[in-house]
């Protein structure tokens, strides 16, 4: 049995928002763990299923916007050619497209078994498989952006990149009404 899902992230840690982007992406190896475990099993508890769903539907949207709105830009601006950036760059954002696709199906199957306030939720096989196929694409889109976005960015964004980056984040969040701890 996984633990808790973890909680989402302090507001201050926005003033690094590359650190942000990073403990974001260890965060979501959590619930990408939780979307597994459910999919085997067929059924996830309602308290989990819910916090899942406010993942998806609310904080995920948050940082995707994040990277295609705000970071990916930058880091086009301030790569080098021989970084290499604009196909990697171009693949991230195709697949966020393909990624939603599935968390689409995953937050209408998971709302409508919440609406039937049971203690768990039942997932029939195609939300499996789309919650499998979203989480092994999302491992690897992660691993990509660790390895190789932040790195690049945590060398090519400046000063001016990084509080621009950072505002934007939490213009973003206080829009958005999502709360942080």
């Amino acid at each position: 049995m996984l633990g808790p899902l973890p909680p989402m992230l302090p507001m201050a840690l926005l003033e690094r928002p590359l650190d942000y982007l990073l403990a974001e992406h260890h965060r979501h190896r959590s619930y990408l763990a939780e979307l597994r475990q459910a999919a085997m099993s067929g059924s996830i508890p309602s308290d989990k299923a819910k916090r899942i769903f406010d993942f998806l539907a609310f904080e995920l949207p948050l940082h995707w916007a994040d990277e295609k709105v705000n970071l990916f830009p930058s880091l086009r601006r301030s790569a080098l050619p021989e970084d290499g950036l604009d196909e990697v760059l171009g693949r991230l954002n195709t697949e966020h497209a393909q990624d939603a696709v599935l968390v689409g199906t995953i937050i209408a199957a998971l709302a409508a078994g919440l609406a039937k306030r049971r203690a768990h939720v039942p997932l029939a096989p195609a939300t499996c498989e789309a919650m499998l196929g979203y989480a092994a694409a999302e491992a690897h889109h992660l691993a990509i952006e660790n390895a190789v976005v932040l790195a690049i960015a945590g060398v090519r964004l400046r000063k001016p990149d990084l509080n621009a980056l950072s505002l934007a984040m939490k213009a973003r969040r206080e829009a958005s009404h999502v709360l942080h701890t």
